[in-house]
């Protein structure tokens, strides 16, 4: 396992080498390092930045990040007198941007942003998140985010997600209606994010929310760890058109309500396609959806709801499609 690890921090700095080669050219790119700081003014970055700490982006500010630039972040201890804000919910103890204003990161197809860690061997959590608090009109196309804690994490902010990449993540994207601090200025503000035509591959955990409202369709959702698309409570979510297949779950609920979960693919995941958590206890629709298969009994085996547990909620499935969806939006 160990060497496999090895392999893939390895695999990790040569794509980030090569897309440098790529975005850059033969001339030698421009590095800019920066310890924890505030931005007192509209700021854009460009070339490689090296982040020795939290980024502040304070109400009024708008970061811009340019096409093809790399920012890198290094590992920080918890204590260390890089954190800006108390190593605790909502923030991280890792380094990070937090985001109380506006970040607009959008790349290009030929000319991709990548947020990553900046360890010669990469792992997931060597950086926290682009954490976005109470903060609306964020942008995030053609972005790539790499071993991050959580690559986008936000609460009670609004963020658009497009053709980007998301692998190595603890959980690549993390949302929720911040209802934990009572005195934050976002405080009972919902989430809203809009998560379209982007890969979700190898993190522990795919995307997850609560009590939020989102638009996720036309995604790849690949052989994470632990789930797919995990929705909690109040989740007006539209999740549709999606391929989500070898993770351990595809979909895992927990006590979800207002949720449209259909015209997916959802298959061959390890544990279950779709499950419902203990204490699920609203029944949940999920029609028109394709499972690899059309044997009722196999497409049964990949479910846990009312028929495994009695104390549990229904799943719903019917009618379920005769064949798979065609998941890629047209260019």
């Amino acid at each position: 396992m160990e060497s496999r690890l090895n392999i893939k921090s390895v695999l990790i700095n040569i794509v980030v080498v090569l897309l440098l080669a790529v975005f850059t050219g033969c001339g030698k790119p421009e590095v800019t390092e920066l310890s924890s700081q505030t931005l007192e003014q509209d700021t854009s970055w460009s070339g490689v930045i090296v982040i020795n700490g939290d980024i502040y982006v304070p109400p009024g500010v708008t970061l811009t990040v340019e096409p093809g630039t790399i920012v890198r972040f290094k590992k920080i201890d918890e204590k260390s007198d890089q954190n800006l804000f108390h190593p605790d919910s909502p923030y991280y103890p890792e380094a990070e941007l937090i985001i109380r204003g506006r970040l607009i990161a959008r790349g290009t197809p030929d000319r991709q942003i990548v947020f990553t860690s900046a360890e010669m061997r990469p792992n997931p959590a060597d950086w926290g998140a682009l954490n976005f608090l109470g903060s609306d009109g964020n942008v995030i196309e053609h972005v790539k985010i790499y071993c991050a804690y959580n690559g986008i994490h936000a609460h009670g902010s609004s963020v658009h997600i497009a053709n980007s990449e998301f692998a190595r993540n603890g959980v690549a994207i993390s949302f929720k209606k911040e209802e934990e601090e009572p005195g934050a200025p976002w405080f009972g503000k919902p989430s809203d994010m809009r998560i379209v035509n982007s890969i979700f591959a190898n993190n522990k955990g795919g995307i997850g929310c609560r009590n939020s409202t989102a638009e996720i369709l036309h995604n790849e959702i690949r052989e994470n760890k632990f789930f797919g698309i995990w929705p909690k409570e109040a989740c007006e979510a539209l999740i549709s058109y999606n391929e989500i297949k070898d993770n351990d779950r595809g979909v895992y609920l927990y006590q979800v309500q207002g949720m449209q979960l259909e015209h997916n693919n959802i298959y061959n995941n390890r544990s279950y396609d779709i499950a419902v958590a203990e204490a699920q206890d609203f029944p949940v629709n999920a029609p028109n959806n394709w499972f690899g298969t059309t044997d009722p009994v196999r497409i049964a085996d990949r479910l846990f709801d009312r028929d495994d547990d009695a104390d549990v909620a229904e799943i719903v499935i019917q009618p379920v499609l005769a064949g798979p969806v065609e998941w890629k939006a047209k260019s």
